[in-house]
């Protein structure tokens, strides 16, 4: 595919659930440790994680990922980043921004849900005086 070729995405079932306090990635219990997992494992109890969390590092994506990616129209640089949250879990997903005026480590973060390729996907976005 080509920086300007472009397929629907459409999330998988159970990777995120949108409510009135906002959007809960859905983690489980791993099959092998008591650690939690995301994406959560079929077949294992499944965890809601917090709406929010904590920066806890990030880079940009300054060039078109090869395939498989799917790209979302003409390429632009975005934010790809770890957000720790309070049950004990680092997740990686892309950022709304690669600011790093807007990133500072240890940040507050919340879970969004931003149009990608003609479907919805989850994403993290800066959140100043969400910190707890």
């Amino acid at each position: 595919m080509s920086s300007t070729d472009t397929a629907t995405f459409t999330a998988p079932d159970g990777l995120f659930r949108v409510g009135d306090d906002g959007v809960h990635l859905i983690a489980s219990r791993s099959s092998r440790s008591e650690f939690l997992v995301f994406p959560a494992e079929p077949g294992q109890e499944t965890v809601e994680l917090s709406t929010s969390g904590t920066l806890y590092t990030w880079t940009s994506q300054e060039f078109v990922p090869p395939a498989p990616a799917i790209t979302d129209g003409e390429f632009r640089s975005y934010g790809v980043g770890y957000v720790e949250f309070p049950e004990g879990i680092l997740v990686e997903g892309r950022l709304t921004t690669c600011d790093p005026a807007e990133l500072p480590i240890g940040g507050p973060m919340r879970v969004i849900t931003i149009p990608f390729a003609g479907g919805e996907t989850a994403a993290f976005t800066p959140a100043p005086g969400n910190e707890d």
